[in-house]
Parts: structure tokens; C-alpha cells; sequence
């Protein structure tokens, strides 16, 4: 065999050192081998558990759209994006606003953004007792809760990869099957249970590009709509992204509780 002269072996072990260099500098980048970013989308993203999901994506490396219905008005989403410059993009969207549904649309369009894991979280809660009901609440809880729920999902199909996931924050109160007592957010509970026969339906119109489409209950999760909640924001989005990485197409078009438990519909 030929010997390599000192000189040689210089050069194939500097090669190798800056190949090493190079793969270890890319798996930083990407959080995988796979050489591609992630990219999450999260509505009503201004606070609350929504607020909770857009910080989770960042530090787990995900490019991010944030979406909110006044954007200027969203000081800790306006604050992140002094930090995160290039990953975080902060859109308008009402839900229930079509033309918003539009300009999100081109803007996702514009920046070629593919979407691998969706948070479809804004949402209302307008209470009122039973004898005092009135079509503008009743109509703001569908408009919102349901509706907006559905045109978002429209809205961003086009730009879901193959295999990504939608996961619609539901309510143990759209639970046909484990209803409690009624209330003052009989409303509320109604337009929940669209959003989970919504899930089932988009699960199987997207069957073929095995996109999991999931609804789910967060649990009590302390927000400004939920005071009373026992869990954080941070403790609740942990716990459910736990249970969203072992998700599988079997999961999709199912209710949920946070760690994975089958809901009743």
C-alpha cells in the first residue's frame, strides 16, 4: 500500500474536522438531522395559552406565525419579536374576518411557509343564564368558536405539509356525552361541540395526506378567561405537547383530554 506523506494526512484530517463541524453546526440549526425548519401556527396568539404555545415553538426552535386579532395591541408578542427577529412573524387575523382569512393566506403564500403543526386556540366565552339568552351571544360564540375555527383550517390547507397536525383547543363543555349540569355558558359548550364535529370531518377529508387533525381539552389551564384554573399556561402546553409528539393517524379525528385520553363526543 501506498503510504500517505505527512502533508496528506494533514489535509484528509482537516477535512474531516470541518465535515464534523459542519453536521454538528446543522443538527443545532434544524433540532434534527432531517435539514429542514418546523413551522408552527397559532391563533389568538396575543395571551393566554395561545401566548404559551408561540413561546414553546420558539424555544423549540420553530419558525413562527403568531396571529391576533389587534397585533399592535399585543405587547409580550411585539416584545418576543425583538428577540426572535427572523423566526417570529406576527399576522392580523379576526377569525371570523374573511378578508383577514385572505391576507393570511398570501402572506403565507409570499414567504413560501410550509406548515408542520397548527394551534387553532382563539376563541370566545360570552356568557348568559338560560331566560335571558340573546341571538348576539349566541351568534358571537358560533361566529368565533366554530365558524372562525373552520375558516382557518380552509384558510391554511394549502400550505399544511403532508403529516402535519391541526389541533383544535376544545372544551370538556362540547362533550355531548360527559354534559354537566347546564349554565351560563350553555353557548359556549354548543359552539365547542361544532368544533369537535368539525374535527372529525376535516380528519377525513385530509386522510389521504395523513394530516392528524385532533380537538382537545386542555384541562383547567389559569388564563384571564379561566381564573379558577389549577394548571399554568407553561405546565398545560408541556403536558399537551407531550401528548401531540405520539400522536399517530390512528389519533386523528378524536376528542381528547391533555395526556391523550379518549373524550366521549
Amino acid at each position: 500500500m501506498l503510504e500517505l506523506s505527512k502533508k496528506g494526512k494533514s489535509l484528509i484530517v482537516a477535512l474531516i474536522i470541518m465535515l464534523s463541524l459542519f453536521s454538528v453546526d446543522s443538527y443545532a440549526q434544524t433540532g434534527d438531522n432531517s435539514g429542514k425548519e418546523k413551522t408552527a401556527i397559532v391563533t389568538g396568539s396575543n395571551r393566554g395559552q395561545g401566548l404559551g404555545w408561540v413561546k414553546h415553538f420558539l424555544n423549540e426552535g420553530y419558525v413562527v406565525v403568531a396571529t391576533a386579532r389587534k397585533p399592535e395591541k399585543a405587547t409580550e408578542l411585539n416584545e418576543l419579536k425583538k428577540k426572535y427577529k427572523k423566526q417570529l412573524f406576527i399576522e392580523k387575523l379576526d377569525v371570523t374576518s374573511e378578508e383577514d382569512h385572505a391576507a393570511l393566506g398570501k402572506m403565507l403564500k409570499k414567504n413560501k411557509l410550509h406548515i408542520d403543526i397548527a394551534i387553532s386556540n382563539a376563541g370566545v366565552t360570552v356568557e348568559e343564564d338560560f331566560g335571558s339568552w340573546t341571538a348576539k351571544s349566541w351568534k358571537l360564540n358560533y361566529e368565533v368558536n366554530t365558524m372562525g375555527v373552520a375558516f382557518f383550517a380552509q384558510t391554511i390547507s394549502p400550505y399544511l405539509n403532508d403529516g402535519a397536525q391541526l389541533i383544535h383547543l376544545s372544551s370538556g363543555h362540547g362533550s355531548i356525552g360527559a354534559h354537566g349540569k347546564p349554565g351560563p355558558i350553555d353557548a359556549y359548550g354548543v359552539s365547542k361541540a361544532g368544533v369537535n364535529m368539525l374535527t372529525k370531518k376535516l380528519a377525513k377529508r385530509w386522510e389521504d395526506r395523513k394530516i392528524i387533525v385532533i380537538s382537545v381539552t386542555p384541562g383547567g389551564v389559569k388564563t384571564d378567561m379561566n381564573p379558577n384554573g389549577k394548571l399554568s399556561v407553561a405546565e398545560a402546553v408541556a403536558i399537551m405537547s407531550e401528548t401531540f409528539s405520539k400522536l399517530t393517524m390512528e389519533n386523528s379525528g378524536t376528542f381528547i383530554t391533555n395526556k391523550g385520553k379518549k373524550m366521549p363526543w
